[in-house]
This record gives structure tokens, C-alpha cells and sequence, in this order.
């Protein structure tokens, strides 16, 4: 990659993690153009040359935990509901929300993203994985465990200081018993 291409990576990921802490603190919408661009002293029109619009930029900073989530929804695709592919689907839920955290609680607890396009989108692939769990003509048991087993991974998550790895295992088999009432 020759300098100039290095600079334009530099700036558009300092955008992005940018973008992530301001829409933490003051949401999606409380979030302008503005203050996305005034703290990183770069312009307006410099961010449009990485960006379109403010939706970009949340379309940019959510498509590694769009793409993960794709994947996983292909890879389960083809599993039964067996102990082995429910351990194994809740394995890979674990990884893809352990790489992405940040993004996940965003769009989980922000309205504005959850209504825009990548939210809708993200939210449908959370519901394509929460029928996995649940099958197709889920009981309310069903769907208290899966939503229990959900929950377990996401809110250990999002404990900070959790390192993820390191608990990664306690974590899962904790949301199996938990999705499979052992």
C-alpha cells in the first residue's frame, strides 16, 4: 500500500472510531457532521471524500459486524438443533458479538440506529439467529431460554474489564444451560 492510500486507511478508520465514541455519548442523532469532523481538525469536505453522509459513516463503522453476522447466519445454516450445533452456533454468537462489542451495544441501545438502514438490517439478522435458537413454531419456555441465553453472552459482554478470551468458554456453556434448561 503506497503512502498516500496508507493516509486515506488512517483517516477513514480515525473517522470511524471517532464516529463510535460520539455516537456513544450522544447518540446518532444528537451526533452532527460537525462535531465528527471538528474533533479530528479535519474538514467537512474531508470526511465527505471518505464518507457520503452521516449514515455512511454508520454504514462503515457497523459493516464488520454486519459481515459477521452473515457469516454466521451462513455457517448455522445447514445445523440441526443437536447439542453439539447449539453449542457450536452460541460458540460463534460469542465471537462475533466478542469482536465487536462496541458496535452491538450502539445499535442496541440507540433508536435512530436501530431505525436506519444497517440497524434494520442488523436487527433482522439478530432475528434470523433468535429463530435458529428457537425453531420455527417456538413455546414461550422456547423463547424465555433463547432470549436468557442471548442475554447471558451479550451482557457478559458488555461488562468492561471482561476479557473476553479468558471467559469466553464459562460464558458459553453458561447461555447452553441456559438455552438448553440443563
Amino acid at each position: 500500500m503506497d503512502e498516500e492510500n496508507q493516509q486515506t486507511a488512517s483517516t477513514k478508520s480515525q473517522i470511524l472510531e471517532n464516529a463510535r465514541q460520539l455516537f456513544a455519548v450522544h447518540g446518532y442523532d444528537g451526533t452532527s457532521i460537525r462535531q465528527l469532523t471538528s474533533s479530528l481538525n479535519i474538514t467537512p469536505a474531508a470526511l465527505y471524500y471518505h464518507f457520503t453522509s452521516k449514515n455512511d459513516v454508520l454504514e462503515g463503522l457497523a459493516a464488520t459486524l454486519h459481515d459477521a453476522s452473515d457469516a454466521l447466519l451462513k455457517r448455522i445454516s445447514n445445523f440441526d438443533q443437536s447439542d453439539q450445533h447449539m453449542r457450536e452456533a452460541l460458540n460463534q454468537y460469542y465471537d462475533v458479538l466478542a469482536d465487536d462489542i462496541h458496535v452491538f451495544r450502539l445499535v442496541y441501545n440507540d433508536a435512530a440506529i436501530q431505525h436506519s438502514p444497517i440497524g434494520q438490517r442488523l436487527r433482522a439478522q439478530a432475528r434470523e439467529f433468535y429463530t435458529y435458537l428457537v425453531g420455527q413454531d417456538p413455546s414461550v419456555e422456547d423463547r424465555m431460554r433463547a432470549a436468557g441465553a442471548v442475554g447471558v453472552i451479550r451482557l457478559s459482554l458488555e461488562q468492561r474489564g471482561m476479557e473476553p478470551q479468558k471467559y469466553r468458554d464459562v460464558i458459553v456453556e453458561r447461555a447452553f444451560r441456559v438455552m438448553t434448561d440443563n
